[in-house]
């Protein structure tokens, strides 16, 4: 015949082995939930730039312009502060005294820039752990803008890649993925629009 403190200290344990599975799943469901919002901050992030871009295109009539000392940089301050005639922004909500030298700005996640580079598959390739430097672009090239998103943890690029191409392959698709460095990546998305 069982104790009845026995007994009780039976039960006890099955609920916290119960207790305890428990924990471990909603666990793993956060961590997924916390990394979905994550990537979802990043690709509405980079989403809400182009279509700033696009809106500096609408109203000024021509592009933003590109870094007088290195010609593939956009000096996408512009869309904050401009003199330009049509100018209608700020396009979008960034403190102007934070971009550098480089045009780049800081974010959660990494700096932020725009640039323009030749429209093929460059970047890593994530199952060779090799990579192709992107193309810079000359008059007459297919240029496109490309909104690059600096020293991105590499699981996290990974999920950016998967989310917007389908893939995680680091060179075909909208999303690039550049630099071999094994703990972080720097994504570049393709926005479509032809620099020219």
């Amino acid at each position: 015949m069982l104790k009845k403190g026995a007994m009780f200290g039976l039960d006890a344990r099955i609920a916290l082995a119960i207790f305890g599975a428990l924990s471990v799943i909603s666990g793993a469901a956060l961590y997924s939930a916390i990394k979905q919002a994550k990537v979802v901050a990043i690709v509405t992030e980079l989403t809400e730039i182009q279509k700033a871009y696009e809106s500096y295109m609408l109203d000024v009539g021509e592009q933003v312009e590109k870094s007088s000392s290195v010609d593939y940089i956009i000096k996408y301050s512009d869309l904050i502060a401009s003199t330009k005639t049509g100018w209608k922004g700020p396009y979008l909500s960034y403190n102007l005294d934070l971009f550098n030298a480089n045009y780049e700005y800081p974010a959660k996640y990494g700096n932020l820039a725009l640039r323009t580079y030749i429209e093929a598959d460059w970047g890593v390739d994530l199952l060779a752990g090799t990579q192709i430097a992107p193309t810079l672009c000359v008059r007459g090239a297919d240029c496109k803008i490309f909104i690059g998103w600096h020293t991105v943890d590499i699981d996290l690029a990974k999920s950016v890649d998967e989310y917007i191409d389908g893939v995680s392959d680091g060179q075909k698709g909208k999303i690039k993925l550049y630099n071999l460095d094994p703990t972080y990546k720097h994504i570049w998305f393709d926005t479509g629009i032809t620099y020219k």
